[in-house]
């Protein structure tokens, strides 16, 4: 009779026990599983990084490279305005208006 009380209590407890090894074990295989998969990503993972820090700072190059140009085409603009303003000023000189005479009395001379 001690025995079916045993057997009565103890098969319950033994099938929990074996659905709770059951658990642990899938647990390890997949512990086990993922170890292996990170190991065998992790090349893929640390080339991702590297390809991102490339980007990252091509980016800036890019960047920086845009604003020289900027710099430079407002340099460009600087120097071409006083261009036009000296020029502008040279045509306004008493001495070239008074060549500009002297081209036209010539001229008119030849014609003659």
């Amino acid at each position: 009779m001690v025995v079916a009380y045993l057997l009565i209590c103890l098969i319950p407890f033994a099938l929990i026990m074996a659905v709770f090894v059951a658990i642990g074990a899938a647990a390890m295989k997949v512990v086990r599983k993922g170890k292996k998969m990170y190991a065998d990503i992790r090349p893929d993972i640390n080339d991702l990084k590297e390809k991102a820090a490339r980007a990252q700072h091509k980016g800036l190059e890019f960047s920086e490279r845009g604003k020289k140009l900027s710099e430079t085409f407002e340099e460009i603009a600087g120097r071409w305005a006083f261009t036009s303003k000296t020029l502008e000023e040279t045509t306004k000189s008493p001495l070239v208006k008074l060549a500009g005479m002297a081209g036209k009395r010539a001229g008119q001379k030849e014609e003659d």
